[in-house]
């Protein structure tokens, strides 16, 4: 049984036309820059610095849970990063951006560093996944 959504083949990325290249690189960049704040975001919940627990704190959050919400988050991360997983991936980092979106705005702090950071990661994959563009083409007005 064929899937038209299967694991891409390292052929079909090296075959890709020279034009097509930037888009690869492009999307590798913006993955890179998604999983690097991922890692960092989670890094430091993981740490649980005294700073870091008074944050969350001060959002309405205990700190007790900051332990599972960076494992969480670092779990969305690596599935984002792995090829194979990353359209599931990119859709745990958009419900994990969308809850940190949504304590901001609880809290009348500017949003906008999650909703780039979801923007990005669906970029980054669409760029670099040829099955995502063919699932999703982007049209030119007549």
């Amino acid at each position: 049984m064929s899937s038209t959504f299967s694991a891409a083949s390292p052929a079909s990325t090296q075959s890709a036309p020279a034009a097509k290249r930037w888009m690869l690189w492009l999307g590798r960049i913006f993955t890179a820059l998604v999983v690097a704040t991922l890692a960092f975001s989670a890094s430091k919940k993981l740490g649980q610095s005294p700073e870091v627990i008074q944050g969350f704190e001060k959002s309405g959050y205990p700190g007790s849970v900051l332990l599972t919400i960076g494992i969480t988050e670092l779990l969305c991360m690596v599935l984002y990063a792995v090829p194979r997983t990353a359209v599931l991936g990119a859709i745990l980092v958009t419900g994990y951006l969308g809850g940190a979106t949504s304590t901001h705005v609880r809290l009348s702090e500017p949003f906008i560093a999650p909703i780039l950071v979801g923007v990005f990661a669906w970029a980054g994959l669409f760029l670099r996944d040829a099955r995502l563009r063919a699932l999703l083409p982007l049209r030119r007005s007549p």
